[in-house]
């Protein structure tokens, strides 16, 4: 086990805003041979403990894009939009996978303990170093087709917070601001959506950002009469296509609401590993 002093640090730059939290007071990481003999590929959350994390089967770099990138303030990222690509380190941390038991000295909230209090971990024991680093990306521009937009002001009604508990969920409704298949399989809906997050979601189905140019303001109730953008679809060996071979039915959905995507140059923040190194097993 490993104890660490109960101080308080600061996040640093990594951060939007310098904010200050507790560390681990005590800490166990193993090299995983569960994970390593089953063949399993990705990390999972054993416990949900105030004040306790469990992890187990994460690589270095699932350990990274946790922490610096999904809860880098101690909040989960928003689903919408394309998550920060991270770049550097060596090989290993994509293949070695750790388990993680740690505790802290007092409860708190499992974004906190896979955010800042897991950076200052990896930091103590695996001497994680990282920077942010912008530099200039292909992206599509979001615009007014000629003829104007097709858009229907949102409804009250028609949708809830996606962030709201599950059994406050009211029966018949769909989460606002989310892709949702039409009954008919003839297209898709999203409810209560303005353009700069129909612009985050339709990213997510792109091998490059949209960004909003439009100038128009207020929530949106929009039906896209394409196939449906909920999910990828599988060809018949059940693969998923990549980001770039849905960009004509991306394409083709703005068009049918009087918007078009332009391709454009635009910001790309990207996160960069700086050093890394395999921790002490205890």
């Amino acid at each position: 086990m490993n104890r660490f002093a109960r101080v308080l640090f600061l996040v640093g730059p990594i951060v939007a805003g310098l904010m200050a939290a507790s560390v681990f007071e005590v800490a166990s990481i193993k090299r995983s041979t569960a994970c390593a003999q089953s063949g399993r590929g990705s990390g999972e959350s054993v416990s949900s403990d105030p004040g306790r994390l469990d992890l187990r089967c994460y690589t270095a770099m699932e350990l990274i894009r946790m922490a610096y990138v999904q809860y880098a303030d101690g909040k989960p990222r928003s689903p919408g939009g394309r998550q920060t690509p991270v770049s550097g380190g060596p090989g290993w941390i994509d293949s070695d996978r750790y388990d993680i038991s740690a505790t802290a000295e007092s409860p708190q909230s499992p974004e906190t303990m896979r955010g800042p209090m897991l950076q200052a971990l990896l930091e103590d024991r695996f001497r994680v170093k990282v920077h942010h680093a912008a530099k200039e990306v292909p992206v599509y521009e979001l615009t007014v087709a000629k003829g104007g937009p097709k858009l229907q002001a949102a409804q009250s009604g028609t949708c809830f917070p996606p962030d709201l508990p599950r059994a406050e969920r009211p029966a018949g409704l769909f989460p606002c601001g989310v892709f949702t298949r039409s009954k008919t399989n003839d297209g898709s809906y999203m409810y209560g959506t303005t353009l700069a997050n129909f612009c985050a979601q339709i990213s997510l189905l792109l091998d490059r950002d949209v960004i909003d140019k439009t100038g128009i303001a207020g929530a949106f109730d929009i039906h896209v009469e394409t196939p449906p953008l909920d999910a990828a679809p599988v060809d018949a060996a059940g693969i998923a296509p990549s980001p770039a071979d849905l960009s004509d039915t991306v394409i083709a959905a703005v068009r049918s609401i009087g918007l078009r995507m332009e391709p454009a140059k635009g910001r790309g923040d990207f996160l960069v590993i700086d050093r890394v190194e395999r921790p002490a097993e205890n």
